[in-house]
């Protein structure tokens, strides 16, 4: 199974790009103009570096090949946001930036209280900023208390707390390297461990599957969890379209989609679809569909199909199996069960 996205995406594409971009630009200065950069650095104003010990091309070209390597190890984790990947670009930066805060913090005297001050900041930043990120990873990976299993008194079948058999042991492994805990419904489909690998290859391959842009995929799998109820994937499911990129606000407009602004004509088509394959009986005109060829090819409309139906079997299960919420949203917005609309079918004029 794929890693869990990190938290908060924008965020921590917005402090990795900055802080690597900046340690990049200050890398190649320093190494191909070590003799500039010891005088003119910060640019603009100059006398940090030289303030302190002498000029020492070595040392300075050193620090320049640092600088470079660290910057682009937080740009390559700003793009590809994988959360292995943004943990090693954390640690590696604060390895270097937390010694060379308390150095620097304690060889202030050469400075002006202007230059002082300048230093005190931008040294706070480039340790505070990341050990933030730091933060809001471990907590969003963090495992429930031993012995605190939310939604399992509710549940109508027993989570199975650990197993010989490989296949869940492999699936409680995944699900905690994804989530930081055993998540209810994996918990509770090892008692069947046969159907678990089949659920778990066909989540796998609905997520490996990219031919849909993420964003309509996830709209249309909520519309589906949200008229079935399922309190379990829609406390999940706030979490993943949050971790994803889609706002709290376009969230809270989901259930009058129709007359938000929030939504493209072509992801009010997805959101009809979703809503007429969620019916029972299912309600998906002709027209709909039309409407929704004229923007997917076939292999496109098999996967958001499979995706949104998929997103109904889950939710009709765990309903079924009294799965409950388990807090992956505690504290922020999450969405509510819908009434099934009244019309479905008719697409988007």
């Amino acid at each position: 199974m794929p890693e869990r996205p990190v938290p908060h995406p924008l965020a921590f594409r917005a402090v990795l790009a900055s802080l690597g971009l900046i340690q990049t630009m200050n890398g190649v200065w320093a190494l191909f103009f070590p003799q500039s950069f010891y005088d003119d650095f910060p640019a603009g104003r100059g006398g940090w570096v030289s303030a302190l010990p002498a000029y020492n091309e070595h040392l300075l070209t050193d620090v320049g090949a640092l600088f470079l390597a660290t910057g682009l190890l937080m740009l390559a984790a700003a793009v590809l946001l994988g959360r292995t990947l943004v943990w090693i670009a954390l640690v590696s930066w604060l390895l270097w930036a937390v010694p060379h805060a308390v150095w620097h913090l304690g060889e202030l005297e050469p400075y002006s209280t202007t230059d002082a001050v300048g230093n005190v900041v931008t040294l706070a930043l480039t340790v505070l900023a990341p050990l933030v990120l730091v933060a809001l990873l471990a907590r969003a990976g963090r495992p429930a208390a031993a012995g605190a299993r939310p939604g399992d008194g509710d549940a109508r079948i027993r989570r199975v707390e650990r197993s010989r058999n490989p296949i869940v042991r492999y699936a409680f492994r995944q699900s905690r390297r994804m989530t930081g805990r055993v998540a209810a419904p994996v918990a509770v489909f090892a008692h069947h461990p046969p159907l678990l690998a089949g659920w778990g290859l066909l989540e796998l391959a609905t997520e490996r599957s990219r031919r849909v842009p993420v964003r309509i995929k996830d709209l249309g799998a909520m519309k589906a969890a949200a008229l079935a109820g399922c309190e379990w994937c829609l406390d999940f499911g706030s979490q993943e379209l949050r971790d994803h990129g889609i706002s709290d606000d376009d969230m809270r407009a989901l259930p009058h989609y129709r007359e938000s602004d929030r939504f493209s004509e072509v992801e009010k088509l997805v959101l009809d679809y979703a809503a007429g394959i969620s019916r029972t009986p299912v309600e998906v005109s002709d027209e709909l569909f039309a409407q929704l060829r004229e923007h997917f090819d076939e292999a496109q409309l098999v996967e958001l199909t499979s995706a949104i139906a998929l997103e109904n079997y889950r939710a009709r299960c765990y309903w079924a199996l009294g799965i409950r919420g388990e807090g992956y949203s505690e504290g922020a917005y999450c969405m509510r069960p819908e009434a099934p609309l009244a019309q479905v079918g008719a697409g988007v004029s």
